[in-house]
């Protein structure tokens, strides 16, 4: 019966990655947001923070995992307001989060909080194992959202950062069309580097990075 129900169960799984890889859901972060969704269904994680969410494909990447899991949640931090990072109608992204979250039927591994992340600084959880960043782009923007989530990590919490190779593809067309002088996220990293943070970067996509929050060495000897 258990072996029946674990069919059961995987076989829906599939089905809505097949429904989620079908939405076509706008984002910069493309294919490699499936990292996110492999790291969540790998750790299993309780307790997972977002910061940006805008249309959701990384919302819905992480809760379809925490879906599979069987456990965890994921509280979405975006003031979905308009800015130099957002979508230009911000009413739209909160709307189109929303109906993709539920044509999944995953509304109820997320909770939404539509506000600046110093702003959502007591509705975020203590106690994170995994947190995504991918908010306000510029240096003061995103060492902020740093800030309130490094007290709230776990020990051994993952955090990965998008758009970290944003100045290494120069060449690239996008990057003259989308490019912003105040893109703050590689020079923010290189300051966690500096800081003694584990550091993993992947070239996809503008660039993936993990952060284990542990400074220094993440052995078990140190």
């Amino acid at each position: 019966m258990r072996a029946y129900k674990n069919l059961k169960h995987e076989l829906r799984m599939a089905w809505k990655r097949y429904q989620l890889s079908s939405l076509n859901i706008p984002s910069g972060l493309g294919q490699s947001g499936w990292l996110l969704h492999g790291l969540v269904r790998a750790m299993r994680p309780k307790v997972c923070v977002e910061i940006g969410s805008a249309h959701g494909w990384s919302t819905c990447l992480t809760a379809l995992a925490l879906e599979q899991n069987l456990r965890g949640h994921l509280h979405a931090v975006d003031p979905h307001l308009p800015n130099d990072w957002s979508d230009p109608n911000p009413d739209r992204s909160l709307q189109a989060l929303r109906k993709n979250l539920s044509s999944l039927s995953l509304s109820s591994r997320v909770t939404i909080i539509r506000k600046k992340t110093i702003e959502a600084k007591n509705d975020i959880p203590e106690n994170i194992d995994f947190a995504f960043i991918d908010g306000d782009h510029s240096f003061s923007g995103v060492k902020a959202d740093w800030e309130v989530l490094k007290p709230k990590l776990n020990p051994w919490a993952v955090v990965v950062f998008h758009d970290s190779l944003w100045e290494v593809h120069r060449q690239d067309p996008l990057y003259q069309k989308w490019r912003n002088p105040n893109m703050g996220v590689p020079s923010f990293l290189e300051g966690l580097r500096k800081e003694g943070y584990p550091l993993i970067t992947i070239d996809a996509d503008w660039g993936l990075t993990l952060v284990q929050a542990i400074r220094g060495s993440a052995s078990l000897c140190s």
